[in-house]
């Protein structure tokens, strides 16, 4: 009996899901002079000058191991970086949001 409890407790329990990820492309400084941050489908980030391949999102904050600057030097990112219910970005208290046409930021 015990065993079927605790069978039903596991199933009833959601699944930990991943954090949400923003939507990908290019999101635009709001009102600030700032580097746009660029989302791409496969998870990689541009942000802070940097182009990272990985980018883990957690705890608001923006990690990678490996994250590639001008002239090809490898750097690790650990940044604030925050996705509102809105869907805009949070980034060194700079409100970023998702430019709708093409780049550069307007």
């Amino acid at each position: 009996m015990m065993r079927a409890i605790l069978i039903l407790a596991v199933l009833a329990t959601p699944a930990l899901a991943d954090p949400p990820r923003p939507a990908p492309g290019l999101y635009c400084p709001v009102g600030e002079v700032a580097m746009p941050v660029s989302v791409r489908p496969d998870g990689g980030m541009g942000i802070d000058g940097l182009d990272c391949r990985s980018i883990v999102l957690a705890g608001g904050r923006a990690r990678s191991a490996a994250c590639y600057a001008n002239g090809g030097s490898v750097v690790d990112l650990d940044v604030d970086l925050v996705l509102q219910p809105d869907g805009t970005l949070l980034h060194d208290g700079v409100t970023f949001r998702l430019n709708p046409g093409r780049p550069p930021c307007p």
